[in-house]
């Protein structure tokens, strides 16, 4: 799976890296640009996962992509921990809230996100195979 690969080969850089360096990670997944962040909190952590979906094309443009979008995000939206939001210039972001019991950090943090992804995977690739890439 192509997932696991990519991840198996983050978890080797991150031998190299002082586990306890960082708590925020920037990362390509399925041409999917993510931002995490990991941040303690009183009783525990909590982990923010943003993801820069790609644009809703116009209804000119390609209009039964633009609807299975919109029907897409709308069914997400009731039944995932993450949540789906189109800003006024169409383009689409994922969020994703997840509390933890311990602030998370280097590989613990990239296992979280591994769970994170694998959980939403598939209607992250649904989604983003009717959206226009974003731009580079």
């Amino acid at each position: 799976m192509k997932i696991t690969s990519t991840l198996d080969t983050a978890a080797q850089h991150l031998e190299t890296l002082d586990d306890a360096a960082f708590s925020r990670l920037d990362f390509t997944w399925e041409d999917i640009r993510f931002s995490a962040q990991s941040e303690p909190m009183d009783h525990g952590g909590k982990i923010r996962l943003r993801g820069d979906m790609g644009r809703l094309y116009f209804t000119i443009e390609n209009a039964p992509s633009r609807f299975q979008s919109i029907e897409l995000i709308q069914s997400a939206n009731r039944g995932i921990d993450g949540a789906y939001a189109i800003d006024r210039k169409g383009n689409v972001q994922f969020e994703s809230v997840t509390l933890t019991d311990v602030h998370l950090k280097g590989s613990a943090l990239i296992e979280a996100l591994t769970l994170i992804l694998l959980e939403s995977e598939s209607h992250l690739r649904a989604l983003r195979a009717h959206l226009r890439p974003v731009a580079a």
